[in-house]
């Protein structure tokens, strides 16, 4: 079929002209009904977000051809990149009556962000300019593009939902990511098995463990707060669970247990002040990496017998030493993006030479968030984003104390997540679910904790064009 229609250009021209017709239909009716266009672009931030989930991404197509990494990869065909820039133009040409009013005040939110976030914004400065130390600057420059364009949709998630839409639409596209990883666990196990467990449609077995037991705390705490869908909200509880079993990943099992607790923890800092509470959140979080590395490295008959792991974090611990070694050869600024692992370069590659001795194994990137920051941006990199990580924080305290629950929660479960997945994984800065998610919430408790009189005002609409921040999913 393909064949045939690329050999005859009559065929081809006919599809475009039926692709064109229904184009036009659908952009006509988006700009007549506001709650299409809402539904439309939910549906496009959702597939977006299936496509860069975890560190990975997905696997499959198509959104492993959506995923935006795909520009900046080494061989890619022109084809592809075509296709892409074509999909996502289609998107915005769809949505333009929405965004012609949803974007006008995104000027204001990035002002909000200067004032009110000025590590991170420092932090996004540094990686934009990181091409001009880079040793591949154009691969850098490419990458570079690729990240900011993941930064500015998730800037804008941000700034258009309230925690409230966040937390329903998080919580539905992990779990439809669930649904499709279980079919493919069972019904196509060449891509959904790996050697060591499941993996779904997601690059490896401990990016696969982590969503799933995100989901399963996701859906808990709804079924907690909202009985009308208890029922629903535990099968999905359910389904998340027996997924991550059989991922097999004993770190996830830890964080399940971590982000519960600290569920229950917010109980008690609720009623603390502001100053305590922080302190309290901190030394939680602190606790919380000391017992995951305990389970998950020291603890011998856990690790080994309980939670299928060696004493060494599957060999992590054997090159971390080299990694910071390399990091110290450049420390302030570090390597630039994506300068440092790039195997496509063979003898030239700068992480070429870290191997595991006992294994011979060759890692592909850090295996932990932090030290790939250090890598691409150096030690400076790593301060302003610690930085921003601590205000986040701050902010996701005063959040707390001000507001009702499961809601109020969320920014503390989500700082809680990114860190104690990213000590024996990576995903904290690239075109991942972690840095989405970070810099959605960067730009949303900005917002909820700025005075009333310098939150963006959004510009009157017509009438059929009046969408808020405040619509149900």
């Amino acid at each position: 079929m393909k064949e045939l229609i690329l050999n005859n250009p009559l065929i081809l021209i006919f599809i475009l002209l039926i692709g064109l017709i229904y184009t036009f239909v659908a952009f006509h009716y988006t700009g007549t009904d506001k709650t299409l266009a809402a539904n439309l672009e939910k549906i496009c931030l959702g597939i977006f977000l299936i496509s860069i989930a975890g560190a990975t991404g997905a696997t499959i197509n198509p959104f492993d051809k959506l995923h935006p990494l795909v520009l900046s990869l080494q061989g890619t065909t022109l084809p592809t990149i075509a296709g892409q820039l074509g999909i996502y133009s289609l998107c915005l040409f769809l949505l333009f009556s929405r965004l012609r009013y949803t974007l006008k005040d995104f000027i204001h939110v990035l002002a909000v962000l200067l004032r009110t976030a000025p590590f991170f914004c420092a932090f996004i400065l540094l990686f934009s300019l990181s091409f001009s130390w880079s040793n591949s600057a154009t691969v850098t420059l490419k990458t570079t593009f690729v990240y900011l364009e993941t930064t500015l949709i998730a800037i804008y998630l941000g700034k258009q939902y309230s925690w409230r839409e966040i937390f329903s639409f998080w919580r539905w596209v992990n779990i439809i990511i669930v649904i499709i990883c279980i079919y493919y666990g069972f019904f196509v196990p060449s891509v959904g098995v790996g050697p060591l467990g499941w993996q779904g449609i997601l690059g490896h077995k401990n990016q696969f463990s982590f969503i799933m037991a995100q989901t399963a705390v996701l859906w808990l705490m709804h079924a907690f707060y909202s009985p009308k869908q208890r029922y629903l909200s535990l099968v999905f509880v359910l389904l998340s669970l027996f997924a991550l079993q059989e991922g097999g990943s004993g770190a996830s099992k830890v964080l399940v247990v971590a982000l519960l607790s600290l569920w229950v923890y917010f109980g008690f800092v609720k009623k603390l002040k502001v100053q305590w509470a922080f302190v309290s959140v901190i030394l939680f979080m602190i606790l919380s990496v000391c017992l995951t590395i305990l389970v998950t490295e020291n603890l011998e008959f856990i690790v080994v017998d309980t939670l299928n792991k060696d004493m060494t974090i599957t060999g992590r611990t054997d090159f971390w030493p080299i990694i910071i070694n390399k990091i110290n050869q450049q420390p302030i600024l570090g390597y630039g993006l994506a300068g440092f692992w790039q195997p496509w370069r063979g003898a030239d590659n700068p992480g070429g030479d870290i191997i595991v001795a006992a294994s011979q194994f060759r890692p592909g990137h850090s295996h932990n968030g932090f030290l790939d920051v250090a890598v691409d941006l150096g030690w400076l990199g790593l301060s302003l984003y610690a930085c921003s990580f601590l205000n986040n924080i701050a902010k996701s305290v005063v959040y707390l104390s001000r507001n009702r629950l499961p809601e109020a929660g969320l920014p503390l479960l989500l700082s809680t997540y990114i860190l104690l997945t990213n000590f024996t994984e990576t995903g904290l800065l690239g075109v991942t679910s972690i840095w989405f998610f970070y810099v959605v919430m960067t730009t949303r408790l900005s917002l909820d904790t700025i005075e009333k009189t310098s939150k963006p005002k959004r510009e009157a609409a017509p009438a059929q064009y009046n969408w808020t921040s405040t619509q149900n999913y």
